[in-house]
C-alpha cells in the first residue's frame, strides 16, 4: 500500500542533496571548451581547496593506478586527459555530498562514499577487460549511482518502520521501495542528476543498470556500461562496505553470462580485487572534513 508523500516531501528529499557549486559549474564548462588549457582548468578548480584537494586523492587511489604521485592539479589534468577530469569533479563533489550518514539505511558517515567508490573502482576495472569504450562512462555513472539514497533516506524517516515490515516478506529493496513510497532511489537519483545538468548517457546508464533486461541493444555501448555499473554495484555490496538494510537484495543479473562474455569466474575474481583495494581506497578517499 502506497503512503501518502507529498509533492513537499520529495521536494525537502531532493534538497538534502545540494547542487553544484558555481565553481564545478565553470570547471566544467571550461573543459567542455576545446580552448581550453590544463592551466585554465586548474586555475579555476583551485579556487576550492577541498574539492581540489578531493581530485587529487581521486587521481592519486587505485582507481587511476599511476605509478608516480600526482601533486599538482595541472599534472592531473595533464595525465588524466579532459575527459576523464570531467569525470573526476563530478565525482569528487559526489564524495562530498555522500559524506553524511544515513540512519534509515542504516549506513554510517563516510561508508556511502567508500561503497560507491568501491562499485566504481570495480565497474572501472571491469569495462577496461571488456567494453574499453565506455570505461570512464561507467566509472561516473557508478560513483553517482548511490545520490538518491541521501533524498530516499529523509523520506524513510517517516516510514522506516512500513519499510521494515515489509521486507520481512520481500528482499527485494528496489520493489519495497517502490510498493511504500512510489518510487525508488534510483528515481531520485534521476532528479538529482536532472538537477546537476547530468550528460544525458549517464542519466541512462543510472537508469538501467538496475534493469538490463529492458536494453534492446545488447551490443550496444549504452549496455556495455550498464552491465560495468550492474556489476561494480554487486561486487561492492559482496565485500558488505557501507552495508545497509538494502544491502544484497540486488543479485547480479544472470543475462549478463548470456550476452557478454563475463562469466563468474570473472565475478569471484572482481570480488578479490575489491577485498585487495578496499584498505588502500579508505586511505586515499579519507574524507577531508571529519
Amino acid at each position: 500500500m502506497n503512503l501518502n508523500i507529498t509533492d513537499k516531501d520529495i521536494k525537502d528529499a531532493i534538497e538534502k542533496v545540494p547542487a553544484l557549486p558555481n565553481i564545478i559549474v565553470r570547471a566544467l564548462e571550461k573543459i567542455r571548451n576545446p580552448t581550453s588549457s590544463a592551466k585554465d582548468i586548474a586555475e579555476e578548480i583551485a579556487k576550492d581547496p577541498i574539492l581540489s584537494l578531493d581530485i587529487l586523492k581521486i587521481a592519486n587511489s587505485p582507481i587511476y593506478g599511476f605509478s608516480r604521485r600526482i601533486s599538482s592539479l595541472e599534472h592531473a589534468i595533464s595525465l588524466l586527459g579532459f575527459k576523464s577530469v570531467e569525470s573526476v569533479i563530478l565525482s569528487a563533489y559526489s564524495k562530498s555530498v555522500y559524506n553524511v550518514e544515513l540512519r534509515n539505511f542504516k549506513i554510517k558517515r563516510g561508508e556511502l562514499s567508500l561503497q560507491s567508490f568501491l562499485g566504481a573502482y570495480i565497474s572501472k576495472i571491469l569495462s577496461r577487460k571488456f567494453f574499453p569504450d565506455v570505461e570512464e562512462i561507467s566509472f561516473t555513472a557508478s560513483v553517482m549511482r548511490n545520490l538518491g539514497k541521501i533524498s530516499m533516506d529523509f523520506i524513510l524517516s517517516k516510514h522506516i518502520e512500513r519499510v521494515k515490515a515489509e521486507l520481512m516478506y520481500d528482499k527485494d529493496f528496489q520493489r519495497v521501495e517502490k510498493k511504500v513510497v512510489g518510487f525508488t532511489s534510483s528515481e531520485l537519483t534521476l532528479i538529482i542528476l536532472e538537477m546537476w545538468k547530468v550528460p544525458e548517457d549517464i542519466k541512462f546508464i543510472v537508469s538501467k543498470f538496475n534493469k538490463l533486461n529492458i536494453i534492446k541493444d545488447k551490443n550496444s555501448n549504452s549496455y556495455k556500461a550498464c552491465v560495468s555499473v550492474h556489476v561494480g554495484d554487486r561486487v561492492a555490496q559482496m565485500t558488505g562496505v557501507g552495508a545497509g538494510i538494502d544491502n544484497l537484495s540486488y543479485e547480479i543479473d544472470q543475462e549478463i553470462f548470456k550476452f557478454t562474455k563475463i562469466r563468474q569466474d570473472d565475478i569471484e575474481e572482481l570480488l578479490q580485487e575489491a577485498v585487495k583495494a578496499y584498505p588502500k581506497l579508505e586511505s586515499e578517499l579519507k574524507e577531508t572534513i571529519i
